[in-house]
């Protein structure tokens, strides 16, 4: 009996232990359930931003090295490490006075052709035709002065050609105005006796013929025969006076027997002398009517272009002339900025190796600078991030050497198209440019980076964890008083932080669970 009633109260105390059980596991889901549907958040408008975090390197805008592209010696250091140059600010240069005398000369060379060209489109004025009239008339009273000169020094010459022969060297020879003229003086060269009497007989003849022409010369006409006469007469002459010079001269030549008269070796040099002189005379004479002759005739072309207008084809020349003098100048200027180093942009001299008087090789770094200004950051970003930057999305950045308090904005500038692997991880080099100057902002300080993807003000929002997905549309559950509801919606953009857009379903002021039953 008793082990009876202890077997009653064991299945009684079990089934009351099932009992409590059961209770404390209803108690515990119903406790769930409550405090899941407890959480819940309140829809509203609000902004929707979605960023991206990346870190990078604080680098100058542009930096370069530089160096003579044309090796010398320098000449010439005008900036030191720490100034500031513009952008065309000469740095440096070699010795280049040559060159820069050969721009100016062509710069000089450009300008007149350009002046030419204007000239030749604008026409001639009436005025300038005036001018270069009386430029004409000015030549040809010139010319007609310097034939009338020509003509006095032509008869000049021939006075003293004839005086040469008729009063000095005539004393030598017998019946010299006749047509067989013999030297009197002996000689051992018989060849070169005959050779004086028979160019006696010419000089003569040259002398008559030559006397007679002064007498038909217009020092208004063509004076060049005239010119070519003379020459030839004079030349004569010298070449005559010559031979009887190296007949009186000679010591061997005597004269009935004796030593040649020194009257007559003196009168000989004299002869020659006054032949000299003369042909000075006339070449300095024929020289300055040829040159009047030349002005004259340019004058008179001149005065017919100008009257006759320039031609399409004139101006077409003149262009070419202009551009061929154009293409000089740039050729030498190209020259001439081999031996200068200039400051490609605005900014600071970081290193100067350049010293005066040293030689400089071509190619070769000396000096490097920076670019002054806004700063850029370099920025390598992983392959995960990169199709959420764009270039022109703005950011917000930190530098290590300031804090999280101090932000300073940036706009993303370039993003390179190929890979650069660093670390085994494929990255893309991005570019940030600084909005503001900031004196705060050094090369190689290390930035942290928030770019905004996108920033939609007034947007409804909630957190990715209370969507429910179900046959390929999204729903949320809506708590309205003691009921809850399911309730589709449309879904737009997803941010970093896992909050997404709603474009429609949800309205300001619906209670939303955040923890929905999925059963």
């Amino acid at each position: 009996m008793k082990k009876t009633i202890r077997l009653l109260k064991e299945k009684i105390y079990l089934l009351i232990a099932v009992i409590v059980l059961i209770i404390v596991i209803i108690g515990i889901f119903v406790f769930r359930k409550n405090s899941t549907t407890s959480e819940t958040i309140t829809i509203s408008h609000s902004d929707f931003i979605n960023q991206v975090s990346i870190s990078g390197k604080v680098i100058p805008s542009e930096s370069v090295d530089l160096g003579f592209y044309q090796g010398g010696r320098i000449s010439s250091v005008k900036e030191g490490i720490g100034d500031h140059v513009s952008i065309g600010d000469v740095i440096a240069s070699v010795e280049n006075g040559d060159l820069r005398a050969a721009l100016l000369q062509k710069q000089a060379a450009l300008l007149a052709e350009q002046a030419k060209l204007k000239s030749l489109q604008l026409g001639t004025r009436s005025e300038q035709i005036a001018v270069t009239e009386s430029s004409v008339l000015s030549a040809e009273v010139a010319e007609n002065q310097l034939g009338q000169s020509l003509v006095n020094t032509i008869s000049d010459a021939y006075t003293k050609s004839d005086d040469a022969i008729k009063n000095k060297i005539d004393q030598f020879f017998q019946n010299a105005l006749t047509n067989s003229p013999t030297i009197i003086i002996s000689a051992n060269d018989s060849n070169l006796i005959a050779g004086i009497n028979a160019d006696r007989i010419a000089i003569g003849t040259m002398l008559d013929s030559w006397k007679k022409s002064i007498t038909q010369i217009d020092p208004k006409g063509s004076l060049d025969q005239n010119i070519f006469d003379t020459q030839d007469n004079l030349n004569r002459m010298k070449s005559f006076l010559a031979e009887v010079s190296s007949i009186t001269n000679n010591t061997t030549s005597t004269y009935q027997g004796g030593a040649i008269p020194s009257a007559w070796k003196s009168d000989t040099s004299t002869a020659r002398l006054n032949i000299d002189t003369a042909i000075s005379n006339f070449s300095t004479s024929a020289t300055a009517y040829k040159n009047a002759e030349a002005a004259l005739a340019t004058a008179e072309s001149t005065l017919k272009l100008q009257k006759a207008g320039a031609t399409a084809e004139d101006i077409a020349a003149e262009e070419a002339q202009v551009q061929a003098a154009e293409a000089n100048v740039t050729n030498a200027e190209a020259m001439l900025d081999k031996t200068i180093i200039s400051a490609p942009f605005n900014g600071e001299i970081t290193r100067m190796d350049a010293k005066v008087g040293e030689i400089a090789s071509p190619n070769i770094s000396l000096i490097s600078m920076m670019s002054s200004g806004t700063f850029q950051i370099e920025s390598y970003v992983p392959e995960v991030n990169i199709s959420k930057i764009q270039i022109g999305q703005n950011s917000k950045v930190t530098l290590d050497a300031y804090g999280d308090g101090v932000v300073f904005n940036a706009k993303v500038i370039s993003i390179d198209p190929a890979e650069t692997v660093r670390d085994g991880v494929s990255t893309y080099k991005t570019k940030l440019q600084f909005l503001d100057r900031d004196v705060r902002i050094k090369p190689g300080m290390t930035a942290n980076i928030s770019v905004t993807v996108f920033d939609k003000p007034n947007t409804i929002t909630i957190p990715q964890g209370v969507i429910i997905e179900k046959n390929g549309k999204t729903f949320v559950q809506v708590k309205k008083e003691d009921d809850v509801s399911t309730v589709e919606i449309t879904i737009g953009e997803k941010s970093s932080l896992g909050q997404v857009e709603v474009l429609s379903g949800l309205s300001d002021g619906e209670i939303v669970i955040l923890n929905p039953a999925t059963n």
